[in-house]
């Protein structure tokens, strides 16, 4: 068992305007994008890397429960939440969580680090526009008095790059030996899976398609295709099976 680390390069196109916002407004928008730059508001639109996380952690975990395993909040809240919390506040190599052992932990910390998602384009001209909406009472579906707001939307052309960097101990991730870590196979294949991001997402706004730059998924320093950090998807149709077999040849090892 040795250190595991992943890094990998995306580019987010855009299907349709979308918006971050960014808590201020102005005379022209009652809610501005956020913007990248030494003065937020004449700076190049973005998506902030925490927010793409809190998002890539969302999907992993519908991925994770589609193929069988256990998933704790960790913003639960509840009594029964909590409880899960407790008992599974453990080293990260005696983890029985998936997500936890990918994203960290209470325990441990971090072990994925996602950077801002910035434009390879300098120039903030002619990127956004404003539009009007309104909000509906649910109750008598007509337009509620007093609610008519603009935002500042981006137009689609704007497409971003980011960045994702992986770092784990030796034990903590699981792999049939030596070969792609599954918890790295559930982070490639949630990151794709991504089809919106930011707000207004009811109404249609950040509709998105998330595709890995050529070469640049690199495993442990190699470069590693597509095609085989997803191939514990395609090569174990009983994945959860396998995944748990895996942990418990681990841990019988490391007792």
């Amino acid at each position: 068992m040795t250190p595991q680390r992943l890094d990998l390069h995306y580019r987010i196109a855009w299907q349709g305007r979308w918006h971050v916002g960014s808590g201020y407004q102005s005379a022209v928008a009652d809610r501005l994008q956020r913007r990248w730059g030494s003065r937020e508001r004449d700076g190049v639109p973005f998506v902030p890397g925490s927010q793409i996380k809190g998002v890539l952690r969302h999907h992993c975990e519908r991925l994770a429960v589609a193929l069988g395993l256990g998933v704790v909040d960790p913003h639960s809240g509840t009594d029964v939440g909590d409880r899960s919390l407790v008992a599974n506040f453990r080293p990260l190599t005696k983890s029985d969580l998936l997500i936890d052992r990918l994203f960290g932990s209470r325990y441990q910390g971090e072990c994925l680090f996602v950077a801002n998602a910035l434009s390879a384009t300098s120039s903030p001209e002619n990127t956004t526009a404003v539009a009007a909406r309104t909000a509906i009472d649910r109750v008598t579906g007509t337009v509620r008095e007093q609610h008519l707001f603009t935002t500042e939307l981006v137009e689609k052309d704007v497409r971003l790059r980011g960045e994702i960097r992986a770092r784990h101990s030796a034990g903590v991730l699981t792999q049939d030996e030596g070969g792609f870590p599954y918890e790295y196979t559930l982070l490639v294949a949630g990151l794709l899976s991504l089809e919106t991001l930011g707000g207004g997402r009811s109404v249609g706004l950040g509709r998105c398609e998330i595709s890995l730059e050529p070469s640049s998924l690199r495993w442990n320093g190699d470069v590693i295709s597509l095609d085989d950090a997803l191939r514990n998807f395609k090569d174990e149709p009983e994945w959860f099976e396998m995944l748990e077999l895996l942990r418990d040849d681990a841990e019988d090892q490391s007792s």
